[in-house]
């Protein structure tokens, strides 16, 4: 203890606490105080009587003997004689940006059994603390916080007050809610009834309107900072994931996001008990603002399971993954491929498609295939309702699982597929298999198409290839086939190029035949104009002209001789003279 003496002033300084006396003439003599700024002035009465009221014993509301609930606030001049009052100056309780206060009271009434928190009393944010007390006040952790950045003039004898961070969501993710105080929800509810409360940061409106303790249907958005009282609510962010009991992880609490070509199908974690018919979904339900508000949802009577409602490509949904798990399924385009995989190709689609092998007649052929489909989004809830993923966690979230789509594949597309081989191999022989491929792929196509279209899925197109054999025999047999084929194919051509020679030749003999008719009635005319024995001449020496002989022959007849025999000029001039004399008879007649 260390006292000054100031003038008529008395100061002792205990532990930290300023207590003042005031020991002057007149004013001061009377006991007029005054509180330093920020602080307050926490008063405690040194005699006086005892009130009957013995809810109160360390602090009283009351203007009787003991520490007093009521405080002095600065810039004001109190008077309390020093005689029978004793006051501590402390300083005001400042509430930090981004804190919240927590507040804890020392005195007050006993809470019921049943309930962890004080009930909530209107005292000017527990700076009144002779109404709290007066009002009902309870002892223990309060349900009213205190806002950060800000400050109170709070009897610190009365109340503490502890510093705690607001509750800080990531963005991109959502906070799950658990309560701390409220109702028993019932043992078959697995989640508490909606309660509207400002975000969880109205915990006396959440007790007040029947909140119950347990895992809450309303969830915290990321990107945003909530005051929410601790000792009401617990938190599960990405942050606080890991320390939970609840399984979850950080996964589970990031907000769902639907790829461009995707939709997201639906399974709801509870609701109306689901009909019990075979690749059944639940029907859509108004107003639950695409499963964002799950307690409209369960209002409105919606099933627990699969639903017929999905959620669009492209769009980020907040979601309350206790409440719904979301599956993947692509709507866009599918490459399927029966080959052969490997180890590394198990997460495909058509992981479970190998090659094709078909066994005819003892002969075993392998063929490759390809298939080109498309899921839409209304058949996308019937797969997943019949082909789903076997999750068993009992927890939502985004599912990034190829099984329903995989189990789909292989048992309605890669079984028609396999049935339709093995018919055919049971009736068809080997060479009819080996020489229709064309038809075999005009048939499979059809097939594929309509065990498709039974799940509302769109088959685009088909492609077999060449199939190939696994006996050498067969495949020389087949070699010698195709090139008998070919050997074929090359006599069908040459019979047509021969059709068209003579065809050709037809032609070419009648354009003949019309000169030759041209010839005559040419020559009709000649011997008309100039006669019988000038037609012969012309004739004679046409006909010599095309023997070869020269055109000028120097001497007489003799010297033409050397170049014509004389029995074959003879027969020609013998020969033209006959032409002649036929051509005018033939004009006479």
């Amino acid at each position: 203890m260390i006292a000054f003496s100031a003038g008529l002033l008395l100061i002792i300084v205990t532990g930290g606490a300023v207590v003042a006396h005031r020991m002057g003439l007149g004013g001061r003599r009377l006991g007029f105080q005054t509180v330093p700024a920020n602080h307050i002035g926490i008063v405690h009465r040194r005699y006086g009587h005892v009130h009957q009221d013995r809810r109160f014993k360390r602090i009283t509301p009351y203007d009787t003997r003991g520490l007093q609930a009521r405080t002095l606030t600065p810039d004001r001049r109190y008077w309390l004689p020093p005689w029978i009052y004793r006051v501590e100056f402390v300083p005001r309780v400042d509430v930090p940006a981004g804190m919240m206060g927590l507040v804890t009271a020392h005195e007050g009434a006993r809470r019921s059994p049943d309930r962890t928190l004080g009930r909530y009393v209107e005292c000017d944010d527990f700076q009144d603390g002779q109404t709290f007390l007066l009002n009902g006040g309870e002892q223990g952790v309060q349900l009213k916080t205190l806002p950060g950045d800000n400050s109170y003039y709070i009897n610190t004898a009365l109340f503490t007050v502890e510093f705690v961070p607001r509750t800080y969501v990531p963005t991109g993710t959502v906070g799950l809610v658990i309560a701390k105080a409220g109702r028993v929800r019932p043992p078959d509810q697995p989640f508490s009834r909606y309660v509207e409360c400002d975000d969880f940061q109205d915990g006396h409106a959440f007790l007040l309107n029947g909140g119950e303790q347990g895992r809450q249907l309303g969830i915290l958005a990321g990107g945003t900072s909530y005051a929410v009282n601790p000792a009401v609510f617990e938190v599960i962010t990405s942050k606080t994931v890991d320390s939970s009991a609840e399984g979850l992880t950080a996964d589970h609490l990031k907000e769902v996001v639907i790829p461009v070509g995707h939709t997201g199908v639906v399974i709801t974690l509870d609701g109306v008990e689901p009909t019990r018919r075979e690749g059944a979904v639940g029907p859509p339900v108004p107003d639950h603002r695409s499963f964002r508000l799950p307690w409209v949802f369960l209002a409105n009577g919606g099933h627990r399971g699969v639903q017929e409602e999905t959620l669009g490509e492209g769009a980020v949904y907040a979601l309350n993954p206790w409440f719904v798990r979301v599956v993947l399924i692509p709507t866009r385009l599918l490459f399927l491929e029966w080959t052969k995989k490997d180890v590394s190709q198990s997460g495909n689609f058509d992981a479970a498609l190998g090659q094709i092998v078909v066994n005819i007649q003892g002969h075993r052929l392998q063929v490759e295939m390809s298939q080109t489909l498309q899921i839409p989004d209304r058949a996308a809830p019937k797969l997943v309702s019949q082909f789903g993923d076997d999750a068993t966690s009992g927890l939502g979230g985004l599912v990034v699982n190829p099984v329903p789509v995989q189990r789909f594949v292989e048992r309605v597309l890669g079984g028609a597929v396999e049935t339709y081989f093995n018919e055919i191999a049971a009736a068809s022989t080997i060479q009819a298999f080996l020489t229709e491929h064309a038809g075999i792929r005009t048939e499979l196509a059809s097939r594929v198409r309509q065990a498709l279209a039974a799940w509302g899925v769109k088959a685009a197109s088909t492609t077999l290839s060449e199939f190939e054999s696994q006996d050498p025999e067969l495949d020389k047999a087949r070699q010698r086939i195709f090139a008998e084929q070919m050997r074929g194919k090359e006599l069908s051509e040459q019979a047509k190029n021969k059709l068209i020679e003579a065809k050709i030749d037809k032609i070419q003999n009648a354009t003949d035949r019309d000169a030759r008719l041209l010839d005559v009635v040419v020559l009709e005319r000649q011997i008309e104009l100039l006669g019988r024995d000038a037609m012969a001449m012309q004739m004679f020496l046409r006909e010599l002209k095309e023997m070869g002989v020269p055109e000028v022959v120097s001497g007489d007849a003799g010297s033409l001789l050397e170049y014509l025999p004389m029995q074959r000029a003879l027969e020609m001039i013998g020969g033209a003279r006959q032409r002649a004399e036929q051509a005018t008879l033939s004009d006479d007649a």
